[in-house]
């Protein structure tokens, strides 16, 4: 679902209202304070509020689909934006007065403006976090997928054979086809290696394979019966470590 570019001329004429707006009650009802040092740190604090809020729907506009997987995360950046252009509103309530404690008022628009971004930064991290953890959950899933396509083609490749030299590995390589489709693709880092190097076996033994085949010799069933028992034997072990992991 893409956002039409009509949305974002309204947003922005939304924006350059609410601009407008704020400039014209500001001015009207603060007139007497217009000289003011507190007068335009409000303004400017109110801009600033304005600009975030719109800056952060313009951002959902653009990433929808990737805000709709991280809904908490974006939705506290949001209410944090709120937040702040609401305290904002509440310390201009003191424009009039503020000349009597300007740096108290001063600091605190600062401490607002300084908690509302370290917020921000932490979800942010939060939200980072999570995108390069879904990142590689999708590799993970990928790798075993990629295992399982490596198995099929080596299948394959078999069924090149003379049909009554490797019925046996056939069913055997079926087998691990069926194990590798009911393992679980979510491994944790240390066991990301062992699923490429697996990958890599299938590959080479697939390699070596075809170039016994072009070369006239006949399939080496002792030693396929051994790789492909070892190739089992880590596909097992990998399940296990995976499943102590996690419990």
């Amino acid at each position: 679902m893409t956002t039409k570019q009509s949305d974002f001329l309204i947003l922005n004429a939304i924006y350059l209202i609410c601009m407008v707006v704020t400039s014209i009650v500001s001015f009207t009802i603060f007139n007497h304070a217009v000289v003011s040092v507190a007068f335009w740190i409000n303004l400017i604090a109110s801009y600033v509020a304005i600009t975030a809020i719109w800056m952060y729907i313009r951002y959902i506009m653009r990433n929808l689909e990737q805000v709709k997987r991280f809904v908490p995360g974006y939705t506290a950046l949001g209410v944090i934006a709120v937040i702040y252009l609401l305290c904002v509103v509440v310390y201009s309530l003191f424009t009039s007065t503020a000349h009597f404690a300007l740096r108290w008022f001063t600091l605190v628009h600062i401490v607002t403006l300084a908690l509302a971004l370290i917020l921000c930064g932490i979800i942010m991290i939060y939200i980072r976090n999570m995108h390069r953890q879904e990142a590689d959950g999708q590799t993970k899933i990928v790798t075993l997928q990629l295992i399982d396509k490596a198995l099929q083609q080596f299948l394959h490749t078999l069924e090149n054979a003379p049909a009554s030299t490797v019925d046996e590995e056939r069913r055997y390589v079926s087998s691990l086809i069926e194990l590798v489709r009911y393992s679980d693709p979510i491994t944790p880092d240390s066991l990301t290696y062992n699923d490429h190097q697996i990958l890599l076996d299938i590959e080479l033994m697939n390699n070596e394979l075809v170039n016994q085949y072009a070369s006239g010799e006949g399939v080496n069933s002792e030693r396929l019966s051994a790789q492909l028992s070892q190739l089992k034997h880590r596909l097992t072990e990998r399940n296990q470590q995976l499943f102590a992991s996690k419990s």
